[in-house]
């Protein structure tokens, strides 16, 4: 450290004068005033000192870098924002390990429903956003290009009851719903006209899943099945059957090979698409599994559940890996971000943000006040959409 690192700056603020400090007193400025202030519990009074932690070179840098673990979740934003563009290789390091996600808040927020919502799906640019729930409907939004303009475009309608899940394609231009009217729609998802209707089911639609390729549909429901489509015909491929309670929730591996399925039935099942044999069974949650998430390599499997808690599996193995507790509601839903590093989770009042690989908590967002049901993230991670019983949609996003 030099000697001019710690003499008093413009901006410093100094306590005294040309006589002595009172008794007790100090001079707060310089590097040294800088770091008592840092250990104040006055939060305004440690975000001041950082900002000014930044005219003190690199002992001014490792103050900034020290004030990441800080107690205080907005001491923590206010300083990776203040290293989030610096140029020096260390810093670009520990910012690739420190998770954005605890820079998320709040940028906006989409009122537009009566009820309810259900399910969310972001198109692939993360701009348009389609939102289904309890009043029959399907909105679309845009949400321009940093999610904070919420304007909404239009109203889909066509279901008789609830709209529990709905799905998009790969290329944005197919949307597919699945509803309490036991019914299977799918639309033109830029013009929102009703292309086709299927049926099959005798319960409740609760899932949709499409492959890759967009040509063959899965859905699961109350009725205990699992059903294929072929979406060229509109015909019904096949019906897998294995669960002895409703299915609440299908995915697809991300290259269109394997069906995973959760049920009330605790269990979840992993089939392969082209023959319809089961693949693995996975048994350890003491409630009903109601959500799950595939990681993008397709070697990991996570479970959300009624008891709570989330289980890590393996897709290679059929072993569990590991469980993460913290959530005091029910696990309604799971997304997985692109690189595969993180995990949100939602559940009531709260989504948790996990570091996928160790299973370490890195934050907790708080903003509904009722049971979250639905999220979804952009492409890029920069953008988390959320969605629950409160009929609010929350837009996320570093402000």
């Amino acid at each position: 450290m030099t000697l001019n690192e710690i003499q008093p700056k413009a901006q410093d603020a100094v306590l005294g004068g040309q006589v002595a400090p009172p008794r007790g007193g100090f001079v707060l400025g310089g590097i040294e005033g800088v770091q008592r202030r840092l250990q104040s519990p006055a939060i305004a009074q440690k975000i001041a000192a950082l900002r000014e932690a930044l005219h003190y070179g690199e002992h001014g840098l490792h103050l900034i870098l020290q004030a990441l673990q800080d107690e205080s979740v907005k001491v923590q934003k206010s300083a990776l924002l203040l290293l989030w563009r610096r140029p020096e290789a260390y810093i670009q390091q520990v910012i690739e390990q420190y998770s954005q996600f605890q820079l998320f808040d709040i940028v906006h927020t989409l009122q537009g429903h009566h009820n309810a919502i259900a399910s969310l799906a972001l198109s692939p640019n993360g701009r348009i956003l389609y939102s289904a729930g309890a009043d029959f409907s399907i909105k679309v939004w845009d949400l321009g290009t940093d999610g904070q303009r919420g304007k909404q475009l239009g109203t889909i309608h066509g279901h008789h009851n609830m709209v529990n899940s709905i799905a998009l394609s790969n290329n944005g231009k197919l949307l597919v719903s699945g509803s309490r009217d036991k019914t299977i729609k799918l639309w033109d998802a830029r013009s929102g006209k009703e292309l086709i209707t299927l049926t099959g089911h005798i319960g409740y639609v609760n899932s949709v899943a499409l492959t890759p390729n967009g040509q063959i549909l899965v859905t699961g429901s109350q009725d205990t099945t699992i059903k294929l489509w072929n979406l060229k015909t509109g015909k019904e491929i096949h019906t897998l059957r294995g669960h002895t309670s409703l299915v609440d929730s299908v995915a697809l591996s991300p290259d269109g090979k394997a069906i995973a399925s959760c049920s009330w039935d605790t269990s979840i099942k992993v089939w392969d698409l082209l023959s319809g044999k089961l693949r693995w069974e996975f048994i350890g949650h003491s409630a009903r599994v109601l959500s799950f998430a595939i990681s993008p390599d397709g070697k990991i499997l996570v479970s959300g559940s009624l008891d709570t808690r989330i289980k890590v599996w393996s897709l290679q193995t059929g072993q569990a890996i590991r469980t993460l507790e913290g959530h005091w509601g029910w696990v309604k839903s799971l997304i997985i971000s692109r690189d595969g590093k993180t995990l949100i989770s939602s559940s009531y009042k709260e989504m948790r943000v996990w570091n996928l690989e160790t299973g370490e908590l890195l934050q907790v967002l708080n903003g509904h006040i009722n049971l979250i049901n639905a999220i979804a993230l952009s492409p890029d991670g920069q953008l988390l959409v959320s969605g629950g019983e409160d009929s609010n949609i929350h837009i996320w996003r570093v402000p």
